[in-house]
């Protein structure tokens, strides 16, 4: 295990729960949801027709680097958005699908963010990104 883990804050969560600890709500109180990353609106419909239309060829587990047509997919909305047109993503090396962004993000910075190999070497500056998860501080 990582020897830095006893460094780390206490989990929101459990911080919260202690906040909470002999508070009992009104009755007639209504519930405010303080879940995070829950979606908040249904899906357009436009994309319920298309994964409707796909479920006749789901038939095996996905790729792990994801179908390319998907991958070509994002790389050319990513390079309309960002008006990278003079510099493409190449959906070959630059796009990774995934199902959720905590894994990836984590397992990204668990891949490039090395501990410096002497005490007195300076360590890596980490910026975390919106949305954050607490597992990140990890």
């Amino acid at each position: 295990m990582n020897p830095d883990l006893n460094r780390l804050h206490p989990y929101p969560f459990e911080q919260l729960a202690a906040l909470k600890a002999g508070i009992t709500p009104a009755l007639n109180a209504k519930p405010i949801a303080l879940s995070i990353g829950e979606p908040q609106h249904a899906p357009p419909a436009v994309a319920l027709r298309a994964m409707t239309a796909s479920l006749a060829g789901l038939s095996r587990y996905p790729l792990t680097r994801g179908e390319l047509p998907l991958r070509q997919a994002i790389a050319a909305w990513l390079t309309q958005r960002f008006h990278l047109q003079n510099h493409p993503i190449d959906p070959e090396r630059e796009v990774l699908p995934v199902a959720g962004t905590r894994e990836a993000l984590f397992s990204f910075a668990q891949a490039v963010i090395a501990k410096p190999e002497r005490a007195e070497s300076p360590r890596p500056i980490v910026l975390m990104p919106n949305p954050f998860y607490q597992i990140y501080e990890g």
